[in-house]
Protein backbone atom coordinates (compact mmCIF):
# COMPACT_ATOMS: atom_id res chain seq x y z
CA UNK A 1 0.00 0.00 0.00
CA UNK A 2 1.10 3.87 -0.97
CA UNK A 3 0.15 4.81 2.87
CA UNK A 4 3.24 2.46 4.20
CA UNK A 5 5.46 3.35 1.32
CA UNK A 6 8.23 5.94 2.54
CA UNK A 7 10.22 7.25 -0.70
CA UNK A 8 11.74 10.58 0.47
CA UNK A 9 11.46 12.63 3.65
CA UNK A 10 7.93 13.93 3.75
CA UNK A 11 6.42 9.98 3.71
CA UNK A 12 9.14 8.63 6.46
CA UNK A 13 7.48 11.92 8.60
CA UNK A 14 3.92 11.35 7.59
CA UNK A 15 2.61 9.45 11.20
CA UNK A 16 4.20 12.47 12.73
CA UNK A 17 2.19 14.63 10.40
CA UNK A 18 -1.33 12.80 10.74
CA UNK A 19 -0.64 12.78 14.49
CA UNK A 20 -0.25 16.15 14.84
CA UNK A 21 -3.62 17.25 12.21
CA UNK A 22 -5.76 14.95 14.03
CA UNK A 23 -4.95 16.43 17.57
CA UNK A 24 -5.54 20.33 16.38
CA UNK A 25 -1.69 20.89 16.89
CA UNK A 26 -0.92 21.80 13.12
CA UNK A 27 -3.51 23.05 10.60
CA UNK A 28 -2.42 22.50 6.94
CA UNK A 29 -2.88 20.07 4.72
CA UNK A 30 0.23 18.35 2.83
CA UNK A 31 0.61 17.39 -0.50
CA UNK A 32 2.82 14.78 0.06
CA UNK A 33 3.23 14.36 -3.93
CA UNK A 34 3.68 17.91 -4.57
CA UNK A 35 5.81 18.25 -1.25
CA UNK A 36 3.70 21.76 -0.94
CA UNK A 37 1.24 22.71 1.95
CA UNK A 38 -1.66 24.70 1.41
CA UNK A 39 -4.90 26.11 3.68
CA UNK A 40 -8.13 24.91 2.80
CA UNK A 41 -11.77 26.12 4.44
CA UNK A 42 -11.65 23.19 6.54
CA UNK A 43 -8.26 23.97 7.91
CA UNK A 44 -9.28 27.63 9.10
CA UNK A 45 -12.03 26.35 10.64
CA UNK A 46 -10.31 23.88 12.51
CA UNK A 47 -8.10 26.17 13.55
CA UNK A 48 -10.63 28.82 14.65
CA UNK A 49 -12.45 25.63 16.65
CA UNK A 50 -8.79 24.81 18.32
CA UNK A 51 -7.85 28.30 19.63
CA UNK A 52 -11.62 29.01 20.95
CA UNK A 53 -11.54 25.84 22.88
CA UNK A 54 -7.72 26.08 24.08
CA UNK A 55 -8.79 29.67 25.59
CA UNK A 56 -11.70 27.79 27.71
CA UNK A 57 -8.92 25.28 28.37
CA UNK A 58 -6.84 27.92 29.73
CA UNK A 59 -9.11 29.50 31.93
CA UNK A 60 -10.66 26.06 32.82
CA UNK A 61 -6.56 25.25 34.13
CA UNK A 62 -6.22 28.52 35.88
CA UNK A 63 -9.59 27.84 37.84
CA UNK A 64 -9.87 24.08 38.37
CA UNK A 65 -5.99 23.77 39.62
CA UNK A 66 -6.65 26.16 42.45
CA UNK A 67 -7.18 23.30 44.91
CA UNK A 68 -3.20 23.15 45.09
CA UNK A 69 -2.96 26.10 47.01
CA UNK A 70 -4.88 24.82 49.72
CA UNK A 71 -4.15 20.89 50.04
CA UNK A 72 -0.66 21.28 52.18
CA UNK A 73 -0.08 23.82 55.00
CA UNK A 74 2.82 24.63 53.54
CA UNK A 75 2.54 27.93 51.45
CA UNK A 76 5.36 27.83 48.87
CA UNK A 77 4.78 23.92 48.32
CA UNK A 78 1.19 24.78 46.95
CA UNK A 79 1.79 28.00 45.37
CA UNK A 80 5.03 26.76 43.48
CA UNK A 81 2.46 23.47 42.22
CA UNK A 82 -0.28 25.32 41.09
CA UNK A 83 1.94 28.03 39.26
CA UNK A 84 4.15 25.12 37.67
CA UNK A 85 1.03 23.47 36.40
CA UNK A 86 -0.72 26.58 35.24
CA UNK A 87 2.65 27.60 33.21
CA UNK A 88 2.83 24.36 31.63
CA UNK A 89 -0.78 24.47 30.66
CA UNK A 90 -0.55 27.60 28.79
CA UNK A 91 2.92 26.47 27.03
CA UNK A 92 0.89 23.29 25.88
CA UNK A 93 -2.30 25.31 24.81
CA UNK A 94 -0.40 27.86 22.72
CA UNK A 95 1.53 25.38 20.64
CA UNK A 96 -0.90 25.03 18.20
CA UNK A 97 -0.93 29.10 17.71
CA UNK A 98 2.76 29.30 17.33
CA UNK A 99 2.56 26.50 14.75
CA UNK A 100 0.39 28.62 12.93
CA UNK A 101 2.23 31.54 13.16
CA UNK A 102 5.26 29.47 11.96
CA UNK A 103 3.76 27.26 9.44
CA UNK A 104 6.20 28.87 6.27
CA UNK A 105 9.35 28.20 7.98
CA UNK A 106 8.30 24.70 10.04
CA UNK A 107 7.64 23.24 6.43
CA UNK A 108 10.50 24.94 4.93
CA UNK A 109 12.79 22.62 7.98
CA UNK A 110 11.21 19.35 6.18
CA UNK A 111 12.22 20.86 2.68
CA UNK A 112 15.21 21.60 3.75
CA UNK A 113 15.95 18.05 5.16
CA UNK A 114 14.52 16.39 1.85
CA UNK A 115 16.99 18.43 -0.20
CA UNK A 116 19.95 17.76 1.90
CA UNK A 117 19.37 13.61 1.12
CA UNK A 118 19.29 14.45 -2.74
CA UNK A 119 22.72 15.88 -1.96
CA UNK A 120 23.71 13.31 0.14
CA UNK A 121 22.50 10.85 -2.59
CA UNK A 122 25.14 12.26 -5.12
CA UNK A 123 27.57 11.82 -2.30
CA UNK A 124 26.57 8.08 -2.11
CA UNK A 125 24.71 8.46 0.79
CA UNK A 126 21.50 6.79 0.96
CA UNK A 127 18.85 7.15 3.05
CA UNK A 128 16.73 4.28 4.90
CA UNK A 129 13.17 6.32 4.52
CA UNK A 130 11.33 2.97 5.51
CA UNK A 131 13.53 2.59 9.06
CA UNK A 132 12.33 6.60 9.70
CA UNK A 133 8.98 5.79 8.60
CA UNK A 134 8.62 2.95 11.50
CA UNK A 135 10.75 4.75 13.58
CA UNK A 136 7.70 7.62 13.48
CA UNK A 137 4.98 5.19 14.16
CA UNK A 138 6.61 4.05 17.10
CA UNK A 139 7.55 7.46 18.71
CA UNK A 140 4.05 8.51 18.06
CA UNK A 141 2.33 5.59 19.83
CA UNK A 142 4.67 5.42 22.87
CA UNK A 143 3.55 9.03 22.98
CA UNK A 144 0.12 8.62 22.96
CA UNK A 145 0.49 5.43 25.56
CA UNK A 146 2.25 8.42 27.74
CA UNK A 147 -0.10 10.48 27.66
CA UNK A 148 -2.71 8.73 28.49
CA UNK A 149 -1.28 7.17 31.32
CA UNK A 150 -0.54 10.67 32.32
CA UNK A 151 -4.08 12.04 31.71
CA UNK A 152 -5.26 9.12 34.15
CA UNK A 153 -2.78 9.53 37.03
CA UNK A 154 -3.49 13.52 36.63
CA UNK A 155 -7.37 12.30 36.90
CA UNK A 156 -6.59 10.31 39.71
CA UNK A 157 -5.38 12.89 41.92
CA UNK A 158 -8.46 14.46 41.20
CA UNK A 159 -10.38 12.04 42.80
CA UNK A 160 -8.52 11.75 45.57
CA UNK A 161 -10.63 12.80 48.71
CA UNK A 162 -8.07 15.58 49.66
CA UNK A 163 -8.86 17.28 46.55
CA UNK A 164 -12.78 16.15 46.69
CA UNK A 165 -13.10 17.81 49.94
CA UNK A 166 -11.87 21.19 48.55
CA UNK A 167 -14.37 21.05 45.14
CA UNK A 168 -17.28 19.22 46.11
CA UNK A 169 -16.97 17.25 43.06
CA UNK A 170 -14.80 14.71 41.37
CA UNK A 171 -13.78 16.03 37.69
CA UNK A 172 -15.59 16.41 35.03
CA UNK A 173 -15.94 15.29 31.32
CA UNK A 174 -13.74 18.41 30.46
CA UNK A 175 -11.38 18.32 32.62
CA UNK A 176 -10.44 14.82 31.65
CA UNK A 177 -10.38 16.42 28.31
CA UNK A 178 -8.26 19.51 29.11
CA UNK A 179 -5.38 17.28 31.19
CA UNK A 180 -5.56 14.46 27.95
CA UNK A 181 -5.15 17.88 25.95
CA UNK A 182 -2.11 19.12 27.80
CA UNK A 183 -0.55 15.41 27.87
CA UNK A 184 -0.70 14.78 24.25
CA UNK A 185 0.18 18.76 23.18
CA UNK A 186 3.16 18.10 25.28
CA UNK A 187 4.06 15.02 24.28
CA UNK A 188 3.77 15.66 20.28
CA UNK A 189 5.59 18.50 20.82
CA UNK A 190 8.42 16.54 22.52
CA UNK A 191 8.07 14.04 19.46
CA UNK A 192 8.44 15.87 16.04
CA UNK A 193 10.63 18.19 17.72
CA UNK A 194 12.91 15.47 18.35
CA UNK A 195 12.20 13.63 15.51
CA UNK A 196 13.45 16.36 13.13
CA UNK A 197 16.62 16.77 15.49
CA UNK A 198 17.11 13.22 15.16
CA UNK A 199 16.81 13.75 11.54
CA UNK A 200 19.05 16.72 11.12
CA UNK A 201 21.65 14.45 13.30
CA UNK A 202 21.73 11.73 10.79
CA UNK A 203 22.57 13.76 8.39
CA UNK A 204 25.26 15.62 9.97
CA UNK A 205 26.86 12.23 10.90
CA UNK A 206 26.53 11.36 6.93
CA UNK A 207 28.27 14.23 6.29
CA UNK A 208 30.63 13.69 8.76
CA UNK A 209 31.22 10.14 7.53
CA UNK A 210 31.81 11.21 3.90
CA UNK A 211 34.38 13.52 5.07
CA UNK A 212 36.06 10.93 7.16
CA UNK A 213 36.07 8.52 4.70
CA UNK A 214 35.62 9.12 1.23
CA UNK A 215 37.04 12.65 0.78
CA UNK A 216 40.19 12.19 3.48
CA UNK A 217 40.92 9.19 1.22
CA UNK A 218 40.85 11.28 -2.13
CA UNK A 219 43.52 13.74 -0.53
CA UNK A 220 45.44 11.57 0.54
CA UNK A 221 45.54 9.89 -2.64
CA UNK A 222 46.44 12.62 -5.41
CA UNK A 223 47.68 9.98 -7.60
CA UNK A 224 43.91 8.11 -8.12
CA UNK A 225 42.12 11.61 -8.52
CA UNK A 226 42.44 14.79 -9.97
CA UNK A 227 42.43 18.16 -7.69
CA UNK A 228 39.10 19.02 -9.17
CA UNK A 229 37.55 16.22 -8.18
CA UNK A 230 38.36 17.10 -5.14
CA UNK A 231 37.64 20.62 -4.89
CA UNK A 232 33.96 19.46 -5.97
CA UNK A 233 33.41 17.30 -3.17
CA UNK A 234 34.56 19.85 -0.92
CA UNK A 235 31.74 22.09 -2.46
CA UNK A 236 29.34 19.80 -2.15
CA UNK A 237 29.92 18.72 1.44
CA UNK A 238 30.21 22.65 1.98
CA UNK A 239 27.29 23.17 0.51
CA UNK A 240 25.23 20.36 2.38
CA UNK A 241 26.85 21.58 5.41
CA UNK A 242 25.49 24.81 4.92
CA UNK A 243 21.87 23.92 4.11
CA UNK A 244 21.68 22.00 7.56
CA UNK A 245 23.24 24.66 9.17
CA UNK A 246 20.45 26.89 7.98
CA UNK A 247 17.79 24.11 8.72
CA UNK A 248 19.12 24.30 12.74
CA UNK A 249 18.74 28.28 12.48
CA UNK A 250 14.97 27.39 11.35
CA UNK A 251 14.82 25.13 14.09
CA UNK A 252 16.12 27.77 16.13
CA UNK A 253 13.37 29.99 14.96
CA UNK A 254 10.47 27.83 15.21
CA UNK A 255 10.87 25.50 18.63
CA UNK A 256 14.19 26.90 21.00
CA UNK A 257 11.22 29.39 23.08
CA UNK A 258 9.37 25.96 23.22
CA UNK A 259 12.00 24.08 24.28
CA UNK A 260 13.50 26.71 27.05
CA UNK A 261 10.00 27.08 28.14
CA UNK A 262 9.49 23.01 28.01
CA UNK A 263 12.74 22.29 30.11
CA UNK A 264 11.91 25.48 32.41
CA UNK A 265 8.46 24.56 33.40
CA UNK A 266 9.26 20.78 33.80
CA UNK A 267 12.37 21.18 36.17
CA UNK A 268 10.13 23.67 38.12
CA UNK A 269 7.49 21.17 38.39
CA UNK A 270 10.23 18.90 39.23
CA UNK A 271 11.62 21.14 41.76
CA UNK A 272 8.54 21.32 44.06
CA UNK A 273 6.95 17.58 43.13
CA UNK A 274 10.58 16.63 45.44
CA UNK A 275 10.17 19.56 47.00
CA UNK A 276 6.60 17.87 48.05
CA UNK A 277 7.65 14.66 48.64
CA UNK A 278 10.41 15.54 51.40
CA UNK A 279 7.86 17.69 52.72
CA UNK A 280 5.29 14.85 53.22
CA UNK A 281 7.84 12.55 55.10
CA UNK A 282 9.11 14.99 57.19
CA UNK A 283 5.78 16.96 58.57
CA UNK A 284 3.03 14.65 59.96
CA UNK A 285 2.30 12.02 57.77
CA UNK A 286 -1.44 11.16 56.68
CA UNK A 287 -2.93 9.40 53.86
CA UNK A 288 -4.39 11.76 51.71
CA UNK A 289 -1.12 13.59 51.55
CA UNK A 290 1.02 10.71 50.68
CA UNK A 291 -2.00 9.88 48.10
CA UNK A 292 -1.29 13.35 46.30
CA UNK A 293 2.42 13.05 46.57
CA UNK A 294 2.87 10.01 44.86
CA UNK A 295 0.59 11.24 42.26
CA UNK A 296 2.23 13.81 41.79
CA UNK A 297 5.67 12.13 41.51
CA UNK A 298 4.36 9.94 39.02
CA UNK A 299 3.17 12.53 36.33
CA UNK A 300 6.19 14.66 36.75
CA UNK A 301 7.92 11.25 35.25
CA UNK A 302 6.01 11.89 32.09
CA UNK A 303 7.84 15.24 32.25
CA UNK A 304 11.12 14.68 33.11
CA UNK A 305 11.47 11.80 30.67
CA UNK A 306 10.33 14.82 28.05
CA UNK A 307 12.69 16.88 28.96
CA UNK A 308 15.76 14.54 29.16
CA UNK A 309 14.54 13.36 25.69
CA UNK A 310 15.23 17.30 24.38
CA UNK A 311 18.38 17.58 26.07
CA UNK A 312 19.77 14.88 24.90
CA UNK A 313 18.32 15.75 20.91
CA UNK A 314 20.09 18.88 20.86
CA UNK A 315 23.71 17.44 22.51
CA UNK A 316 24.03 15.02 20.35
CA UNK A 317 23.24 17.65 17.37
CA UNK A 318 25.52 19.90 18.87
CA UNK A 319 28.56 17.65 19.31
CA UNK A 320 27.84 16.43 15.86
CA UNK A 321 28.88 20.19 14.19
CA UNK A 322 31.87 20.53 16.47
CA UNK A 323 32.89 17.15 14.99
CA UNK A 324 32.52 18.32 11.25
CA UNK A 325 34.62 21.92 12.53
CA UNK A 326 37.55 19.39 14.19
CA UNK A 327 37.98 17.21 11.13
CA UNK A 328 37.81 19.96 8.47
CA UNK A 329 40.19 22.15 10.98
CA UNK A 330 42.46 18.74 10.98
CA UNK A 331 42.76 18.78 7.81
CA UNK A 332 44.17 21.98 7.26
CA UNK A 333 46.42 21.81 9.89
CA UNK A 334 47.97 18.10 9.03
CA UNK A 335 49.00 17.88 5.68
CA UNK A 336 50.01 19.25 2.68
CA UNK A 337 47.80 19.66 -0.44
CA UNK A 338 47.74 21.32 -4.14
CA UNK A 339 46.49 24.94 -3.78
CA UNK A 340 43.03 24.97 -5.74
CA UNK A 341 42.15 22.10 -2.24
CA UNK A 342 43.76 24.21 0.09
CA UNK A 343 41.64 27.35 -0.72
CA UNK A 344 38.67 25.36 -0.65
CA UNK A 345 38.98 23.56 2.67
CA UNK A 346 40.06 27.18 3.51
CA UNK A 347 36.85 28.24 2.92
CA UNK A 348 34.51 25.53 4.31
CA UNK A 349 36.70 26.35 7.36
CA UNK A 350 35.95 30.65 7.48
CA UNK A 351 32.28 29.28 7.22
CA UNK A 352 32.28 26.50 10.04
CA UNK A 353 33.96 29.54 11.98
CA UNK A 354 31.26 32.16 11.27
CA UNK A 355 28.22 30.02 11.38
CA UNK A 356 28.64 27.72 14.13
CA UNK A 357 25.82 25.67 14.33
CA UNK A 358 24.49 24.85 17.71
CA UNK A 359 20.65 24.28 19.03
CA UNK A 360 20.02 27.71 21.35
CA UNK A 361 17.15 30.07 21.97
CA UNK A 362 19.97 33.29 22.60
CA UNK A 363 19.32 33.04 26.45
CA UNK A 364 21.12 29.66 26.26
CA UNK A 365 22.14 26.82 24.11
CA UNK A 366 20.76 22.97 24.13
CA UNK A 367 23.89 20.77 25.63
CA UNK A 368 24.92 19.12 28.66
CA UNK A 369 25.95 22.17 30.02
CA UNK A 370 22.51 23.17 30.22
CA UNK A 371 21.33 20.04 32.12
CA UNK A 372 23.98 20.28 34.70
CA UNK A 373 23.81 24.25 35.28
CA UNK A 374 19.62 23.03 35.69
CA UNK A 375 20.74 20.13 37.98
CA UNK A 376 23.24 22.89 39.93
CA UNK A 377 19.96 25.16 40.42
CA UNK A 378 17.76 22.52 41.54
CA UNK A 379 19.65 21.67 44.13
CA UNK A 380 20.32 25.01 45.06
CA UNK A 381 16.91 25.85 45.10
CA UNK A 382 15.71 22.68 46.88
CA UNK A 383 17.98 23.70 49.99
CA UNK A 384 16.57 27.00 50.33
CA UNK A 385 12.65 25.72 49.89
CA UNK A 386 13.69 23.13 52.57
CA UNK A 387 15.19 25.76 54.37
CA UNK A 388 11.88 28.12 54.79
CA UNK A 389 9.93 25.17 55.14
CA UNK A 390 11.79 23.71 58.25
CA UNK A 391 11.20 27.14 59.87
CA UNK A 392 7.31 27.52 58.99
CA UNK A 393 7.48 24.23 60.53
CA UNK A 394 9.66 25.12 63.70
CA UNK A 395 7.02 28.17 64.17
CA UNK A 396 3.99 25.95 64.51
CA UNK A 397 5.68 23.16 66.92
CA UNK A 398 6.72 25.91 68.78
CA UNK A 399 3.44 27.69 68.80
Amino acid sequence: MSWFQARNFFDSFRPVYVATKACHIHFETLDFQQQTIRRTLLDQFRFIFTMVVDAYFIYRSIVLNLPYLYLTESVLLNVGNYLSLVLLSMLTFTLPLWNRLKTEEVFEIYANVNECDRKLGTLGIEINYRRHYWISVVYVLCTMCAAIIGTWNAVSVRRDSAWTNITMTAPQVLTVVAIFRISTNYGLFTCYSNLSLISINERLDSLYSVMTKHLATMITSPSTVSSGQVCHMIRQVAETHHQLNDTILLFNRCYSFQVLHATTMSAFFTLFVVFGFIHAYASEKNDITMNVTWNNLLYDVFYIAMFLQLVVSTSFVSGNCKRIATAVHKMISHAHYDKGIFRELESFSQQLNHHASRISSGLCDFDWTLLYSIAGTFTTYLVILLQFDVGNLDFHRHK
